[in-house]
């Protein structure tokens, strides 16, 4: 059985040759100590921004449909020259009274696609990053680390002084 064999290695494992491999592999101080670092991309869609074009062509329809509101109030309560979608239209879920002008709100996605914010669709590459764009080559790519073996007895290696 399997485990046999790995109770078997056990046994010629000594301390030394775990603090051996604990140095040369995993003390950060180690020359040859590895590591990776995996970061994923989230699959769920950026929340969309509301641009200035499309903010002034809102503020266009409010003045004409509402005269009496302050099209330009936004601007002091929400922060950011293109604020989210959700948070300027919750604002003016606030400051709308009627059904009436609350059915201005049914045309910031249509204003949202007139006036798209520069390089929102993008992604944003860094240059310092490594992308894996072909995981499969990616993986055939690597090499395996050399299996360590089993480790001797735990209640045998050095104490946390902590």
């Amino acid at each position: 059985m399997l485990g046999d064999k790995d109770a078997a290695l056990i046994e010629t494992i000594t301390k030394n040759d775990v603090l051996e491999m604990f140095m040369a592999k995993v003390h950060p101080s180690s020359q040859t100590r590895t590591k990776l670092s995996v970061q994923m991309t989230s699959q769920k869609p950026r929340p969309k921004l509301v641009s200035s074009a499309a903010a002034q062509a809102f503020e266009v329809l409010l003045r004409h449909a509402c005269p009496g509101i302050d099209e330009k109030g936004w601007r002091n309560a929400i922060e950011g020259e293109s604020p989210a979608l959700n948070d300027f239209g919750q604002y003016w879920l606030k400051v709308l009274v009627t059904e009436e002008e609350k059915k201005l709100l049914q045309q910031l996605p249509a204003l949202l696609e007139e006036y798209p914010v520069a390089g929102e669709d993008e992604d944003r590459k860094r240059e310092d990053v490594k992308y894996i764009e072909d995981p499969k080559t990616f993986k055939a790519g690597l090499t395996p680390s050399v299996n360590p073996g089993p480790l001797v007895e735990w209640n045998d290696l050095p104490q946390s002084k902590i």
